[in-house]
């Protein structure tokens, strides 16, 4: 340290430092990691077909409607011309608003005959009405009406209404585009009756899953860095004896999707990443504050997965899951995190895993052969 001073007033201190290397850490830096292209809930346009023979009422609904995002309401002053335009539509209305009082035919009867027709089964049909007879109700119920709105409206109660029949709207879309991605999955796959041991499959419903290259690639984009990311693996037990060798591949391919949707259902959508990579496999990898797999997460996704197996029949009478997080830490780099999912895939679609013994089968006959020393060996008094 050199000081030097002018007088009483001004005094210039100067620290000397060594040129010698001093050692030091540089913290780590969290990345955020965005590895889904999806988010939680995809904007959904539900058609709605508003029937109501008063003009003035009908406008305010369709102002209501608006405020909520719904901008595409067709709207019918009868049900003579609610039928009409049903006949007409490529697509079938997604949402029906229903005023029970209207002329000739009531809401009670055109609800009955929409039900009557295969596109508008299952669709949601709100009853509007100004009475307050439990009876009317009951009837309007019995014809197959899921909700009704009093007269006039309440805010709160429409916006409830409203929000659950778009949540049932959402759900039904949900099952017709599982079952269209499975359909499509089963007609384009291997001229083969079984799904091939090492093949692998994609579920374009299921959120954050896609094909395993996919999700190497989406690492691959990531910064080099620090992340809070864990990679783990999923594997369905005995996965050949429980299937079946010659089992058929529809049946697999339902098996597999039911708990590629359970596995889904655990984690948030923004925070996985899901590839089946064969041979009864998944890889999973979670980014964020989720990422950290707890007991917890681990029991309900066990719980889950075999509640997608005993759907389908499947032997559940022990634990039918291997839940096995790969990463020891839970912050891993990016070169880390690409190394665990590389390895995992690679014991899977090497070529000699075909050939080799399969390993639940050794493990199986080891714990037979340990039992039956157990038996054989003379317990003391």
């Amino acid at each position: 340290m050199l000081a030097i001073s002018w007088g009483k007033e001004i005094t210039l201190r100067v620290m000397v430092v060594s040129s010698r290397k001093i050692p030091f850490s540089v913290p780590r830096v969290l990345k955020k990691a965005v590895l889904s292209d999806r988010t939680d809930m995809e904007t959904v346009q539900v058609r709605i077909l508003l029937v109501d023979d008063d003009p003035i009422f009908s406008d305010i609904v369709i102002a209501k409607l608006a405020t909520y995002g719904h901008a595409d309401v067709t709207r019918a002053r009868s049900a003579e011309h609610a039928l009409e335009l049903v006949d007409q539509q490529r697509y079938p209305f997604d949402c029906y608003l229903l005023d029970i009082m209207l002329g000739d035919m009531d809401g009670i009867e055109l609800c009955r005959n929409l039900r009557l027709r295969r596109d508008c089964k299952s669709a949601p049909v709100i009853m509007i009405t100004a009475s307050q007879e439990a009876p009317l109700m009951g009837l309007a119920f019995q014809a197959g009406a899921t909700d009704f709105l009093r007269k006039p409206l309440n805010e709160a109660e429409f916006s409830g209404r409203i929000t659950t029949a778009k949540l049932v709207f959402e759900s039904m879309q949900r099952e017709k585009k599982g079952r269209d991605a499975l359909q499509a999955l089963i007609s384009s796959g291997p001229n083969t009756k079984s799904l091939q041991d090492g093949e692998r499959v994609c579920f374009s419903d299921v959120p954050g899953m896609v094909d395993y290259h996919e999700l190497e690639n989406r690492l691959l984009r990531l910064e080099d860095g620090f992340y809070q990311l864990s990679v783990f693996r999923i594997r369905i037990r005995r996965f050949r004896r429980k299937i079946g060798q010659n089992a058929d591949r529809a049946v697999i391919l339902r098996l597999l999707h039911a708990v590629s949707v359970k596995v889904a259902d655990v984690v948030p959508t923004k925070s996985l990443l899901l590839a089946y990579i064969g041979r009864g496999r998944f890889i999973c990898c979670i980014v964020g504050r989720q990422s950290k797999v707890s007991g917890l997460f681990q029991s309900q996704l066990q719980i889950a997965a075999c509640e997608a197996l005993e759907k389908f029949g499947v032997d559940n009478s022990d634990r039918e899951f291997d839940i096995s997080q790969l990463n020891e830490r839970h912050i891993v780099t990016k070169a880390a995190a690409i190394a665990l999912v590389r390895n995992e895939f690679d014991l899977i679609s090497a070529p000699a895993a075909a050939s080799l013994p399969d390993v639940d089968a050794i493990e199986d006959i080891i714990i037979d052969r340990t039992a039956r020393l157990v038996r054989a060996t003379p317990h003391r008094q």
